[in-house]
This record gives structure tokens, sequence and C-alpha cells, in this order.
């Protein structure tokens, strides 16, 4: 794969991670976001910014500042956009991993941020510009909202093209997961993405 602009690059190739089958307790919830990923005219409209922030202020913990908020909202918008990942996935999927706190690190496993990205693992793959050229990230880097956002796009579209577009096994790459925790972590996951969709419904709003 080409180094990518914005700062970010990943290499052509990678280990494929965690293989083996899906646990038949799961098969409910791979159709459920098989569901979910395909377009739909009713999640056509682009999220308001102010209806994505008001979710993270309000499900982030410990609680974000509305300026906080604000700026992982405009972060995963734009990641929406630029990956084509859907907007509702991003945001289950950071909200599950550090419940929206962007300086969220697990020491034992070594996950840095919003997305708690696994440095120790994907240091070798990410880099970022300066005034030098490439360089290869930083832990603090993943402290980053922005640079934490187009890290973890980069991987989820990566998983996600190995997957064969099967969501599930995309979040088993992610997470790292199989059997009873990868269930676990996919409920988690769609459980989230449905309350950020309903609560934007109920206030009238539709959006991808």
């Amino acid at each position: 794969m080409r180094k990518l602009l914005l700062g970010l690059k990943l290499p052509g190739r990678f280990p494929e991670g965690q293989r083996g089958p899906v646990a038949q307790q799961a098969l409910f919830f791979c159709a459920l976001l098989g569901l979910l990923l395909r377009p739909m005219p009713l999640l056509a409209a682009p999220c308001p910014l102010s209806g994505v922030a008001e979710y993270i202020a309000s499900h982030s913990r410990p609680p974000q500042s509305g300026r906080t908020s604000e700026r992982i909202a405009a972060s995963l918008i734009s990641a929406s956009r630029r990956t084509g990942l859907p907007l509702y996935l991003l945001v289950a999927i950071a909200e599950q991993e550090s419940a929206f706190n962007p300086m969220a690190v697990n020491r034992d496993s070594g996950d840095y941020g919003l997305f708690q990205v696994h440095y120790a693992f994907w240091k070798a793959h990410l880099a970022r510009r300066s005034p030098w050229g490439l360089r290869e990230i930083r832990r603090s880097d993943l402290l980053n909202i922005d640079l934490n956002v187009r890290a973890a796009g980069l991987i989820l579209s990566h998983d996600l093209r190995l997957s064969g577009g099967d969501a599930v096994s995309m979040l088993g790459r992610w997470s790292g997961r199989v059997g009873k925790a990868h269930k676990r972590y996919v409920e988690g996951v769609l459980e989230k993405g449905m309350a950020f969709l309903g609560g934007l419904r109920r206030r009238g709003v539709s959006c991808q």
C-alpha cells in the first residue's frame, strides 16, 4: 500500500491477526451489523456536529468538556467521510474502547487514546509527517485526538478489507478477542451504535 497523505501511512503487508470461526452465538449480531453497514436512505444525511458532540459529552467517562467533545465529534465525522466507515460504527468503537476519553492509557496492554490503539504493534506500521520526513509515531502522538482517530480509521479499514467486508470478523481483528470475549465485544459495540442512532432519531436527526 502506498504512503498516505495527512501524515499517517500503512505498509503493504501485515500479519493477518486472529483467525478462527465466529462463535455461533455471535451470528445474530453479525447479521444485524451487516444490515447496519449497508447504505440506507434513512441514514443518508450527514450528521450535524452539534448532535454528535452532545452524544459524546453525555456518554463520556470521565465527562469531557463541550470543546473536547466537539473536537472528538469533528474528528470522527472527518474519519467517516475519509474512510467510508459508518459514523455510528466509529462512535461506538470509541465509546467501547475508552468511553470517549482521549487521554486513556492501559499500561498493562499498551493501548493508547480514544480508540486504544495498541502501540507496541502499530508503531512499526504507522508514521506521521515531520519537517524531516515521515517518522515513527510515539506514544504521545496517540493521545492526540486527530492522530488517534486517523490511525484507528486506517487500521479499521485495513481490518475490514482483510475480513472480506465481514464487520464481526473486523471487530475481532481490531480487538484481538476470540470466543465469548469477542461476542461480548461485538454486543457492546452494537449496543452503543444503536444507542447513538436512537438518541439522534429521538431528536429528529437521522444521519450516516
